[in-house]
This record gives structure tokens, C-alpha cells and sequence, in this order.
């Protein structure tokens, strides 16, 4: 039996050693205060219904400080590429949904047309986005209006803005399975309302439809509305070789170069942007210097 136990010992040992070997460790994401899905751990192909915690294994958090002392944490490069691999579905597979319910107090302003310049002390400044008012006069509305994910996918950046932050206040960027980023800029503070909701923070996975936030007026404004913009890695590819770009980006102060695209365009923003121009005030073809 000893002779026996010895050779099945042999043959076991570096089955179970090996077995251990391929069990998931803990990752990156896994050690900081994000948010867990109590969803069964199935790897994703692009044809799966839905996004999973097994999606996230490998990816690593990092943070970054502006020059005013705002903190944002963001998915590195690396680990964005990876997640945008793993949850990637065409189009014509996904389904799409509005920002903000469409309600008659909804439009577009026009100086949210893209690349509208608007002063900025004795500068003026690109606006790369669009702008989406939610009340006359861009008041605060006296109901809190919801933001909504227009799109499966998973957030990716998170930043929370403090009393003194003049940059773009409460912001969260949504990787949607489509491949595009989509940013939701100047948000609610949860002093603003009775009711809140909480930003969703870097690697919660998000369904099309689900709440993200208020619409607010942080960061550098005084009014109330969301300042969203749509970013493809193939925009960003054409920015970085463009001296019309760079030269845009040294104008803009904080709006470096992220891949923006118009979110009115359906060839470059895709199913979102036949959504965005059903908004009162909304036109598909919009003034721009487009390049």
C-alpha cells in the first residue's frame, strides 16, 4: 500500500499544485473600497447577455490629482484596453437609451454646439461636448433629474469634486460595450437634494437605463446642466497626428485630447446620437469646425 500511496502521491502532487496555480488571486480591483457584484464569475464573450465581476480580474486602479486638488481614480491604459477586449458588442446588438428623459424642459443649448468658443477670462476656449439643460433659464431644477447610463458598459473614472474645485466637478466616465466613452460632466453634490444617489465609482458595472447621478452645476459653471461627451480611441489616434488638434488643445486649458467626437453624429458617435437629436433644440447636422 505504501508502495502504492507513493506513486499516487506522484502523480497528485502536481495536479493539485497546479490546480492551485490556476485558481484567481485577488486583483488591484479587488483591494480598494469599489463596489463587488455578487454575480456568478463566467468569462465574457461579446455575444454574452451581460457583463460580469470575472470581466475586471487583472485590472488596476490608479489615481491622479489636478493642479486645484481634486483626486479622480481611473482603470490605467492598459487595463482600459483590456476591459473594452473582454466587453466589447457591436451596435447592432446593444441597446441604447437617453441620458436624460426626454421632457419638454429638455434641450440643447446653442452654446453647446461643438467646438463653440466661450470666454474664459480674456481667452476663449473650445467647448468639446455637448451641453443638455434641463430648466429655463438654466436654473436649479426643483426636482432632482436623473442621469442614466445610454448604454451597457463599465465605469472607468470617477472623480468627486471638492467645495473649491473649478475644473469639471462631479464626473464619471462609462466605457460602454460599444467601445466608446462616454462622460458625464458637472453633476449634483449630495447636499444639493433631499434625495441622492451615489456616483457610481471605477469598476461598477453599469446596465443602460441605470441611474449614474443628478443633473448639477459642479465644477466651472453656475448652471444646471450635463456637459456630455462621447471619445473612440480611433478619435484620439487622429487628434495625437493632427496640428489643427494640438493646437486646439493648447487653447483649451483643461480640455486636452481625448478622441471627442460630435455627439450629434451618427458615423461618429454612433445609435446615441439619433437619441441626443430627438431633444428639443436638437439638429442632427450642427455648426462645427470639423477635422
Amino acid at each position: 500500500m505504501k508502495v502504492i500511496s507513493g506513486r499516487l502521491n506522484k502523480i497528485l502532487y502536481p495536479l493539485v499544485t497546479t490546480a492551485a496555480l490556476m485558481i484567481p488571486t485577488k486583483t488591484a480591483i479587488n483591494n480598494l473600497p469599489y463596489p463587488q457584484h455578487n454575480e456568478p464569475a463566467k468569462h465574457l464573450l461579446y455575444k454574452s447577455d451581460k457583463i460580469t465581476p470575472k470581466d475586471l480580474d487583472g485590472l488596476h486602479i490608479v489615481s491622479d490629482t489636478n493642479f486645484v486638488g481634486g483626486i479622480s481614480y481611473c482603470f490605467d491604459e492598459p487595463s482600459r484596453q483590456k476591459l473594452k477586449n473582454r466587453i466589447y458588442k457591436p451596435d447592432s446588438l446593444l441597446e441604447y437609451t437617453l441620458p436624460i428623459e426626454n421632457t419638454p424642459n429638455v434641450y440643447l443649448s446653442p452654446f453647446g454646439y461643438y467646438f463653440a468658443n466661450r470666454p474664459n477670462g480674456n481667452k476663449k476656449r473650445p467647448h468639446m461636448g455637448l451641453d443638455i439643460y434641463v430648466s429655463p433659464y438654466s436654473r436649479k431644477p426643483k426636482e432632482p433629474v436623473l442621469i442614466k447610463a445610454p448604454v451597457d458598459g463599465v465605469i472607468i473614472s470617477h472623480k468627486k469634486a471638492r467645495k473649491t474645485d473649478n475644473i469639471i466637478g462631479n464626473k464619471v466616465i462609462l466605457l460602454g460595450r460599444d467601445g466608446r466613452m462616454y462622460s458625464f460632466d458637472h453633476m449634483a453634490r449630495p447636499e444639493d437634494y433631499q434625495t441622492h444617489i451615489d456616483m457610481p465609482t471605477v469598476g461598477t458595472i453599469m446596465k443602460a437605463g441605470e441611474p449614474i447621478g443628478y443633473v448639477g452645476s459642479t465644477g466651472e459653471t453656475t448652471m444646471w446642466h450635463l456637459h456630455l461627451n462621447v471619445m473612440t480611441d480611433e478619435a484620439l489616434e487622429k487628434q495625437q497626428k493632427s496640428k489643427y488638434w494640438k493646437e486646439i488643445a493648447e487653447k483649451s486649458r483643461y480640455s486636452y485630447l481625448k478622441g471627442q467626437v460630435n455627439p450629434l453624429s451618427r458615423k461618429d458617435a454612433g445609435p446615441i446620437a439619433d437619441l441626443l437629436s430627438t431633444y428639443r433644440g436638437g439638429q442632427p447636422n450642427i455648426i462645427g469646425d470639423f477635422k
